[in-house]
């Protein structure tokens, strides 16, 4: 009686070792996948830092030119000598123009030495930023002299037509017309002038 044996197991069947080597490739790809994953989110992130780096570095950017804007901002705002000087200067003029006109206004109403309807006329006609500080009438020779200080050198023969549209001024003629610039940069904003009926001499502004 034959028997037969089978000494060809599944062990050792080709096809078994076959689906090993499959799982193996299988896995490495696998780990291949991963790994090219995890470098892939690794760039990515770094990516984004560099961005978020980039826009810090802009908004330092942007911070420091605001800083450097107010600081210039709050210098400028840091009191400056001439302007004062300037200003005080303006305050002064205002307060001799009062005092001027006041004092025309006394002399119109008394009617003092025979000049009311010029002075009259004088503070009448005044434009706006221009201003008489001296006023010099006299009756024998007859002659007027003014002055004043101005923002714009324009107003003077302006006040001049002014004048010559009052009564009191027809057929006066200024033959002495002198403008002048004082020293100092906050100053030579103002225009120091001299208007008289004939040249008396007396010139200094």
């Amino acid at each position: 009686m034959r028997q037969q044996v089978n000494l060809y197991t599944a062990e050792l069947r080709p096809s078994k070792q076959k689906l090993n080597a499959t799982s193996a490739l299988m896995a490495l790809a696998l780990v291949i996948v991963v790994v090219a994953g995890l470098a892939g989110l690794v760039r990515y992130q770094n990516q984004q830092l560099e961005a978020q780096a980039l826009a810090v570095e802009r908004q330092n950017s942007q911070l420091e030119q605001v800083v450097a804007r107010l600081q210039d901002e709050v210098r400028a705002r840091q009191p400056d000598p001439d302007l004062e000087a300037a200003l005080a200067r303006v305050t002064e003029t205002i307060s001799r123009r009062q005092r001027l006109l006041g004092r025309i206004e006394t002399l119109a109403i008394n009617g003092h030495s025979g000049f009311s309807g010029r002075l009259s006329a004088l503070a009448r006609q005044v434009p706006d930023n221009l201003w008489l500080t001296g006023i010099r009438l006299e009756s024998f020779p007859a002659t007027l002299t003014l002055r004043g200080q101005t923002r714009s050198a324009d107003l003077v023969p302006r006040y001049l037509e002014r004048l010559g549209e009052e009564p009191a001024f027809i057929g006066e003629t200024f033959s002495d017309f002198r403008i002048s610039r004082p020293d100092g940069e906050a100053a030579r904003q103002w225009v120091n002038f001299q208007i008289a009926t004939e040249n008396n001499g007396d010139a200094g502004l």
